[in-house]
């Protein structure tokens, strides 16, 4: 802030200081408390008044704090491009696409020895220079929908178990074959038990790089050729294939609704609500 508002705000305060003291040496002496109370005043004035020199910047945006609109935007903050490949965002004159790789990982630190997690570590100190363009490595831990995966297991456990009592029905069945589909059922069933008990989670590596243009056509161009470029220089780096996200896959990495499906949100309400029971 400039010095002549400084001192506006300082001359300011001082004189409601200066008017406070005023009022309290006018009011008589059976009036101690309302003097009280304008000594307090005055006191905070003239604190205000020196502090405003040096702490303006707290002070003016309370001032002005009525004459500040709050807009809030109706629109979508972002939205897919025609191919799927990236999110398009508009600023002004200019569009933002921003495209996702997805990085598949399949060994864990925890079972490499000392030697190998300094190997796996250099690998992705050279990821950083696969590219001329700013990229962003990032990983997410994301619940899954075991919907279809259930499905299959409940699939699974309604054959064993008619297959069973069809078997059961039968007398001639031998005893062997009965206790092999009994297994059978007790073993799909354990596994729907687990698989509904448990919170499933996955974890997810990708890449991410952006890129700008005057037309939407151009950054999705772009964005898209820089996306290409990043994923062989991961494949590359790292031996995996990395691929390009599309549609609903890119909304995991940035949409709460796909980062936690409402499906499993549901399981774990079922089974927190079992376990109160």
């Amino acid at each position: 802030m400039d010095s002549g508002k400084k001192r506006v705000a300082f001359i300011i305060i001082a004189a409601v200081g200066f008017l406070f003291t005023v009022l309290m040496g006018l009011v008589p002496a059976s009036l101690s408390l309302v003097a009280l109370v304008l000594a307090i005043l005055a006191l905070a004035a003239s604190v205000l008044a020196f502090a405003a020199k040096d702490y303006y910047y707290m002070f003016n945006p309370i001032v002005r704090m009525k004459h500040m609109t709050a807009v809030i935007d109706s629109g979508e903050p972002f939205y897919m491009s025609p191919n799927g490949n990236s999110i398009i965002v508009r600023d002004e004159n200019e569009v933002y696409a921003t495209s996702f790789i997805k990085v598949p990982v399949y060994s864990s630190s925890t079972e490499m020895s000392d030697e190998e997690k300094l190997n796996f570590t250099s690998l992705f100190a050279r990821l950083v220079s696969i590219s001329k363009n700013p990229i962003r490595l990032s990983s997410q831990l994301n619940s899954i929908n075991k919907d279809e995966y259930m499905s299959r297991i409940t699939a699974k456990l309604n054959e064993s178990e008619q297959r069973y009592n069809t078997l059961q029905n039968d007398k001639a069945t031998p005893a062997k074959e009965l206790d092999r589909v009994k297994g059978e059922v007790t073993m799909w069933r354990n596994m729907f038990d687990n698989v509904s008990r448990s919170n499933s989670q996955e974890l997810n590596l990708y890449a991410s790089i952006t890129a700008v243009g005057n037309t939407e056509d151009e950054a999705i161009n772009l964005s898209s050729l820089r996306a290409e470029e990043v994923a062989a220089g991961i494949s590359a780096t790292l031996g995996v294939t990395a691929t390009i996200a599309t549609g609903n896959d890119i909304l995991v990495f940035i949409e709460p609704d796909y980062m936690i499906p409402p499906a499993t949100i549901t399981e774990m309400m079922k089974y927190k609500s079992g376990q109160a029971e």
